[in-house]
């Protein structure tokens, strides 16, 4: 098959993706699913990178949903405080929810992890050596882990976003009430007049609270396009750079391209994490560049990001630009996106914290107001996933790959005369 068959190597993607979902279903991390899963492209990759390995690591992988559960347990505690006239009690209740949640969610802080169950998870790692001395080297990110159903995508879809923010409004309701109310009696020496009606609107406002204990089902996600078939599409780009006949080389001149599928970039990109704590020298003793490949869904929305985590980290323009050039040259879309608070986050952001230049690569809807999403649903199967969007994909790749070689310059270093 010629190496340049973008629409057959899009298929085999596709039908790997396929095919792992069958034999091993939704892959939570931490699970045994996801494990086999890891080992299953770590088979499919080891023909072309015959260092094709598995990194373990720890973690506390139901930290990263479960402490809606434990926020929404505290909101209740708050309330029945103000019934009781304690409204210092109250308001440290509310403001550990805000922190608490600004750390966990906002950037990604390990805050709750030590009190959920330890998992070992895996990253798959692979690489392919060039023809030359190594200058410089690329990372092409994807993630097996699936995510958890997010019960709130199963209808009303619109309302998503308002969903998420009201109960946050009541959290920070009760903050500010509370505290007012604390220095009303420290320097007044009596309650506010509004103290009743405070506790009697946090009181309903549990109603708007309560279903964030429930955000998450416990079933997970088949998780195609999120994000499977970007870990399928490691191992059709491995194919077309594989020197034939040298396993564990390219044709590139001095680029080292490395192939990472990571664990756990759904609770809160703890894979990540790990591989860029274990690898820092590495990553810091060349030129590292890296393209990160998500929610893998529709030509239509592919974008570029230029700030991930939730708009806190910062990922490189000029790469995003060049990968952006590089897909209208082929006919695809060339827009970017800065991750908005709330947003979440994607590996990238933590490739990007050691000082990586990095983008990710997304082709999903990102508006405040979507519907259709199959995104964290139980319909993220492989049908949901256009096949010329994992073409596009496999494309822009691989021109970025071939550009970033014929840049290369070699550091050679001049002799003393």
């Amino acid at each position: 098959m010629d190496i340049h068959d973008f629409q057959t190597h899009s298929a085999r993607a596709l039908e790997t993706t396929r095919s792992i979902i069958e034999r091993f279903g939704p892959r939570l991390a931490g699970t045994t699913a996801c494990l086999n899963a890891a080992r299953a492209l770590q088979e499919k990759l080891l023909p072309f990178c015959g260092n094709a390995r598995l990194e373990f690591f720890q973690t506390h992988p139901d930290a990263f949903m479960g402490f809606y559960r434990i926020n929404v347990l505290i909101y209740i505690g708050c309330m029945v405080f103000l019934h009781l006239q304690m409204p210092l009690a109250a308001a440290l209740g509310y403001s550990f929810i805000l922190v608490a949640g600004f750390l966990e969610f906002g950037y990604y802080r390990e805050f709750y992890d030590p009190i959920f169950p330890k998992r070992t998870c895996a990253n798959l790692l692979a690489t392919l050596e060039p023809q030359n001395q190594v200058e410089q080297q690329l990372i092409v990110g994807a993630h097996h882990d699936s995510a958890y159903e997010l019960t709130w995508l199963r209808r009303w879809q619109k309302l998503y976003g308002l969903k998420v923010i009201v109960p946050d409004i009541i959290y920070a309701t009760g903050l500010l009430f509370s505290w007012i109310w604390v220095f009303s009696l420290l320097f007044r020496g009596s309650s506010p007049v509004f103290s009743p009606y405070l506790t009697w609107f946090l009181t309903f406002g549990i109603l708007l609270v309560l279903p964030k204990f429930f955000i998450v089902s416990r079933h997970g996600s088949p998780g195609a396009g999120d994000n499977l078939v970007a870990s399928a599409m490691l191992i059709e780009l491995a194919h077309i750079f594989a020197s034939p006949g040298k396993v564990g080389c390219s044709s590139l001149q001095h680029t080292r391209l490395v192939f990472a599928s990571f664990d756990a970039e759904e609770s809160g990109l703890r894979g990540s994490r790990a591989f860029a704590k274990l690898h820092i020298d590495n990553l810091q003793s060349i030129p590292t560049f890296m393209l990160n490949i998500d929610s893998i869904y529709h030509i239509d929305d592919i974008q570029f990001l230029v700030s991930d985590l939730n708009d806190t980290v910062p990922l490189s323009r000029e790469l995003a630009e060049q990968c952006a050039r590089i897909a209208g040259a082929a006919g695809y879309p060339q827009k970017f996106m800065r991750m908005v608070f709330g947003g979440g986050g994607t590996d990238a952001a933590e490739l990007a914290k050691v000082g990586v230049k990095t983008t990710t690569l997304l082709a999903m809807p990102t508006g405040l107001v979507r519907d259709g999403l199959v995104y964290h649903t139980l319909n993220d199967t492989v049908d949901a996933v256009e096949p010329g969007v994992v073409e596009a994909c496999l494309r822009i790749t691989h021109g970025l790959v071939l550009e970033l070689d014929s840049d290369c310059t070699p550091n050679v270093s001049t002799p003393p005369q």
